[in-house]
């Protein structure tokens, strides 16, 4: 895969710009009333057994990829994982009816981010496509193959 100067896959001037446009959305007001909303899509659940379920995805899978089906940003960030060799798992949120929004309500809580797709590599939260900071944006600095074979997923 070739990057586009400039574009959100190399680590240019749009990909500073969406990554900082990410930071200062989760650090705004804007991000209480995202996570409102996820609880509200969410509607009534057994908190603390979705948070327990949302923990074993979490350390039960060497990289694990929250997502929905239709998202390009969802669709890029496991499309790269497939290139480099990654062993992961996907879990489609979309298709999981009111666990889905459950879980996804849960994740904001857990990592300050409902957007998808929210990227988990060994136990650790590492964002989205290029967000905070992003499988593209640690693929491009040459530090996401490196943390996928310590997790043991290449």
């Amino acid at each position: 895969m070739h990057a586009i100067r400039g574009s959100a896959t190399e680590e240019g001037p749009v990909a500073r710009a969406v990554n900082w446009l990410s930071v200062a959305v989760k650090n705004s007001p804007a991000n209480a009333v995202k996570q409102a909303i996820a609880n509200a899509q969410a509607g009534e659940y057994d908190q603390q057994e979705v948070a327990k379920r949302l923990q074993s995805y979490i350390e039960d899978n060497k990289v694990v990829v929250f997502s929905w089906t239709a998202c390009p940003f969802c669709k890029k960030a496991k499309a790269l994982l497939k290139d480099v060799g990654a062993d992961f798992t996907a879990v489609e949120l979309d298709l999981m009816g009111s666990e889905g929004s459950a879980l996804r309500a849960e994740l904001g809580k857990l990592t300050q981010r409902t957007s998808m797709p929210n990227i988990f590599i060994r136990g650790q939260g590492v964002g989205g496509c290029n967000d905070g900071p992003g499988v593209m944006t640690l693929h491009n600095k040459g530090e996401l193959v490196p943390l996928l074979h310590a997790a043991g997923a290449l």
